[in-house]
């Protein structure tokens, strides 16, 4: 699984949280804390970094670097009913997530789709469409890999 540096542009706390999971490393009454921002060295198919959620045990400050897995892709319709661009999901490198690793665990979480959007869309403070619904890890890895690889070809990196 390969590893990611998020750069963060804003975190807000969302309603992502472990079944059964109190109080115990949420931030407040409701769920760990998400950050918004972006993949450095990607370009995706409107030629902008890859946009990536990041969920973190602790609210990562405006520029910080927080060092991820990815966990799926967030697909939603735009508010002019197009396919809007994806949305990298991932977790912070923290033993708090170690059980949550593809898109199957998000359940389990209180973490589909819905829930990121919602933070999506607070962090944005604006509309961001619907989910209809998250893609899995390892396509998540290949929109990685694609978003690289574009990024390599403008910048004529390429090995």
């Amino acid at each position: 699984m390969p590893r990611i540096t998020v750069d963060i542009d804003s975190t807000a706390s969302s309603t992502i949280r472990k079944s059964g999971d109190g109080v115990s490393g949420c931030l407040g009454r409701g769920g760990w804390p998400v950050g918004h921002g972006c993949v450095p060295d990607t370009l995706d198919t409107d030629g902008h970094p890859l946009d990536a959620l990041v969920l973190m045990r602790e609210p990562a400050l405006a520029g910080a670097g927080v060092r991820a897995w990815p966990l799926g892709v967030l697909h939603r319709v735009g508010t002019e009913s197009a396919p809007a661009a994806p949305v990298l999901l991932c977790v912070a490198e923290d033993p708090s997530f170690i059980d949550l690793v593809d898109t199957d665990d998000l359940p389990r979480w209180h973490a589909g789709g819905d829930a990121w959007a919602a933070v999506l869309a607070r962090l944005r403070h604006q509309p961001v469409g619907n989910a209809n619904d998250c893609g899995t890890r390892a396509e998540a890895e290949h929109l990685i890999s694609d978003a690289r690889h574009a990024y390599e070809r403008l910048t004529g990196c390429l090995d």
